[in-house]
């Protein structure tokens, strides 16, 4: 990308429309990163003034308009045009005037590869005899995509890194966060009311973390009008490892044995009782959620069941089976929820595809991930060493 010279000793002006805090938050995002320019220039340097849209300011003054059409967050386009003395920049909703924001920051040569990690450009772009070329640039999200760029945090993430990825995720222009279903009594708002045990706690095996950590996460998410969604490798979280102790035949056949550890029977009648009680249970404990990831197992999203009934349908066809008795209750529950589930592109089955089912193709953490939007908080994630003891 070819970085935009910025002329930094002018008085710019930031305007931005009354009663948008999210656009007032990427604001103050854009002046702090036009002081850090500014201060090559000398420690005194001011940040741009920020001012609402009360006056319409001389064209001739240096102006950076943030506007957006305000439609739902699910659009995250903007455009951004620039001139001498002016810039616009403008978001199909708020959401997408932050992205705006981060992505002309980008273009004059801001990167963040890392959480709490920033680099600024080079000296010779931001000679203050050169102002920026008239150029445009535009970016439109994809419409009717339901998969847009996100975040997956998984169960062994540490919440204390919660916030610089977040922050991270901002900058980058990824638009959703995706916690696990583990994690979901962390991201539910606690009221002074509510005990600090989760009413779902049960189904998982083991929870931990701080209740409350979820309302900071959704403040956080809320001032850069982030979504956030729920699931990941969670289609087992439906079905608890507990009930091997009870009924066996729920469980995945390996070799004529029962397999406890990783995903299930899809055919046995128990297991999908389960399936249909569990995930009511969590579809009805977050309404706001429109979007989950029910994937199998990691590491072993093609290992189904080989028991007689199972032998009967193929490895796709047994993944759909299950992911779409989860589906028929969200369909039931919220008729504008969405499944997503894996399957390779390559898959082939005669079960039809419920309405409410996306299928991917490729998990975070894979090659080509990215490329469709799909960013993993592991990617950052040092687990602690473990030291063995000398005999």
């Amino acid at each position: 990308m070819k970085l935009l010279h910025f002329d930094v000793s002018k008085e710019w002006v930031i305007h931005i429309p009354l009663g948008m805090p999210v656009v007032k938050k990427s604001a103050e995002d854009l002046s702090h990163y036009i002081k850090l320019l500014r201060n090559r220039a000398g420690p005194s340097s001011k940040p741009p003034l920020i001012q609402a849209y009360d006056t319409v300011p001389d064209h001739r003054s240096p102006c950076i308009f943030l506007l957006s059409e305000g439609n739902s967050r699910e659009q995250t386009g903007f455009f951004w045009h620039i001139e001498k003395n002016r810039i616009e920049i403008f978001g199909e909703s708020d959401r997408g005037v932050c992205n705006g924001v981060f992505d002309f920051l980008a273009t004059l040569g801001f990167r963040w590869p890392e959480p709490d990690q920033e680099v600024l450009p080079p000296v010779h772009t931001i000679n203050p005899q050169e102002y920026l070329p008239k150029e445009t640039y535009r970016y439109y999200h994809a419409e009717g995509n339901p998969l847009r760029r996100r975040l997956l945090f998984e169960r062994h993430h540490p919440s204390s890194t919660w916030k610089s990825l977040i922050l991270w995720a901002v900058r980058n222009q990824i638009d959703t966060l995706v916690f696990s279903l583990y994690l979901s009594h962390l991201l539910k708002r606690k009221r002074p009311q509510e005990p600090a045990h989760h009413p779902l706690a049960h189904i998982g095996q083991r929870i931990i973390g701080p209740y409350h950590f979820g309302n900071e996460v959704f403040d956080l998410a809320e001032k850069y009008a982030l979504t956030i969604e729920r699931g990941g490798w969670d289609l087992s979280f439906l079905v608890p490892r507990r009930y091997f102790w009870f009924n066996r035949e729920i469980f995945r056949m390996d070799s004529g044995k029962r397999d406890r550890k990783n995903n299930f029977c899809p055919t046995s009648p128990d297991t999908l009782n389960l399936i249909r009680g569990n995930a009511e249970k969590i579809f009805l404990a977050h309404p706001e959620t429109l979007v989950y990831h029910l994937w199998p197992d990691r590491g072993y999203e093609r290992a189904w069941c080989s028991c007689p009934t199972c032998r009967a349908f193929t490895l796709e066809e047994q993944g759909r089976i299950a992911v779409s008795t989860a589906a028929d209750v969200l369909a039931r529950i919220n008729p504008k929820g969405t499944i997503s589930f894996y399957e390779r592109s390559s898959g082939r089955g005669d079960i039809a595809v419920r309405s409410n089912l996306v299928k991917i193709s490729h998990l975070p953490g894979e090659a080509g991930a990215e490329a469709e939007g799909w960013f993993s908080a592991a990617r950052f994630h040092k687990p602690k060493a473990r030291f063995m003891k000398h005999p």
